[in-house]
């Protein structure tokens, strides 16, 4: 019906239980609700606030490269033939395969020096993204990264209204 103030009066008065189905009411907001996008970012950073923090891609690439600096270097190919035969000579006693007495040739102290290298661990990589990154952090640790994976991740503060209402 048109609203007016008899309509209203009399619905209030003597009819209250009609005035729900009779008259449109706003209905009352409740204390703390979202009602603007700055009160869900507001929640949303503390939300976030409250979280462990996750490792960040520079954290990651420090553990990585910790790790790798404690790998054995590989062994230089050398670029003469005295270089070549130093490096020869620093290979384990199986991997001097060359019997003495016979020509240290440069191709084949080489080729040992090869083998050797082939057999020590490759270094893990250190650049690319977070997410990169901690693949390779979990091939030397997964128990560290296991642990990351547990933690929530922060709620994003950025898009529509309808955005943030949907990430809460």
């Amino acid at each position: 019906p048109v609203l007016d103030m008899g309509n209203l009066v009399h619905a209030l008065a003597l009819q209250p239980e009609n005035l729900e189905a009779e008259f449109s009411v706003e209905p009352e907001i409740p204390e703390g609700a979202f009602t603007t996008t700055a009160t869900l970012r507001e929640f949303i950073d503390a939300h976030n606030a409250s979280l462990p923090a996750l490792l960040s891609a520079d954290d990651i690439k420090a553990l990585l490269e910790e790790y790798n600096a404690t790998l054995p270097s590989q062994m230089p190919l050398g670029a003469s033939v005295d270089e070549t035969y130093a490096s020869y000579e620093q290979l384990p006693e199986e991997f001097q395969r060359i019997e003495n007495g016979t020509k240290h040739t440069a191709t084949a102290m080489k080729a040992c020096i090869k083998e050797y290298n082939v057999t020590l661990p490759a270094p893990v990589k250190t650049s690319g993204s977070r997410d990169a990154l901690l693949e390779q952090l979990a091939i030397i640790n997964p128990d560290l990264v296991a642990q990351e994976a547990q933690k929530s991740s922060p709620l994003k503060v950025s898009g529509t209204k309808a955005d943030l209402i949907q990430a809460v």
